[in-house]
């Protein structure tokens, strides 16, 4: 299977002069994740909604640094006849998710992690390398969730969230009200509710971005049921709750890592 066969086309390009709040905008009218930034019309480099938490969010930035000061460059690309083996090792050997492909120079698509693992499933491996010995039907979410949890109170800055999701190179954070889950913050939320908005992370609190009320799980459900929750609400993370306590957090990750055939729960082949 060749990369042109997965990857996905058109691709939605930002000039490296537009405002990281444009940039953020189109991304959340497309309901893309990420977004390849031209210079004199040639892709330069790339930029993702974490790169807006990290170098907007946690830096006490406005929405109108220019993108070009936040994107990842130089661009890592492939072609579209390369394998979709060889993307699959770049990305895994770069720790990136998005690749963009190019041909003559000339962007013609961009292949993801997710693209891969909806039309090649195979290659979960590859992203998530499986633990041996393991009984999938067995596992109970206690089994795989990461028990340490980085909490945030509600009325926590939305700058002082995003450093330390930066420093402890998380994706979200679980906001509490009094000391219990209340809601939980990504970095797909600042994007969209903070940058987006053109708003000073430093006079936003959690509880005005954060997802509530909070989806969670039990620690002795079946991980084949922490699939289909999360599956069903398109969420990636799953805080656990015992006797109304957080006990841990459950992501695809976790799931993948350790029961790498639920792959087609959340990305089922087209």
């Amino acid at each position: 299977m060749k990369v042109r066969e997965v990857m996905s086309s058109p691709v939605i390009t930002e000039d490296e002069d537009v405002s990281v709040t444009i940039v953020s905008r189109d991304m959340e009218l497309s309901g893309i994740g990420s977004v390849v930034i031209t210079k004199g019309g040639k892709p330069a480099g790339i930029v993702t909604d974490r790169d807006m938490m990290i170098k907007v969010c946690a830096k006490r930035r406005t929405g109108d640094v220019k993108v070009k000061e936040i994107m990842s460059s130089p661009l890592i690309t492939i072609g579209p006849g390369a394998p979709v083996e060889q993307a699959c090792e770049l990305m895994a050997a770069k720790g990136i998710r998005r690749l963009p492909v190019l041909e003559n120079d000339e962007l013609v698509g961009i292949v993801s992690v997710r693209n891969i693992l909806t039309q090649a499933p195979e290659y979960v491996h590859k992203f998530y390398p499986a633990e041996e010995g393991i009984v999938a039907e067995l596992l109970e979410v206690g089994d795989v969730m990461t028990r340490e949890v980085v909490t945030e109170d509600e009325a926590t800055p939305v700058n002082k969230i995003s450093e330390d999701m930066e420093v402890t190179g998380i994706g979200s954070v679980v906001i509490t009200r009094g000391g219990k889950p209340a809601g939980i913050v990504t970095d797909r939320d600042m994007a969209i509710k903070v940058i987006m908005k053109d708003k000073k992370a430093s006079e936003i609190k959690a509880k005005e971005i954060m997802s509530s009320p909070l989806i969670t799980i039990g620690p002795e459900a079946p991980l084949e049921k922490a699939c289909e929750l999360m599956a069903k609400n398109d969420i990636r993370r799953l805080p656990v709750l015992e006797n109304d306590e957080l006990g841990g957090i459950i992501s695809v990750r976790n799931i993948l890592t350790r029961a790498p055939k639920h792959v087609r729960k959340f990305y089922p082949g087209e």
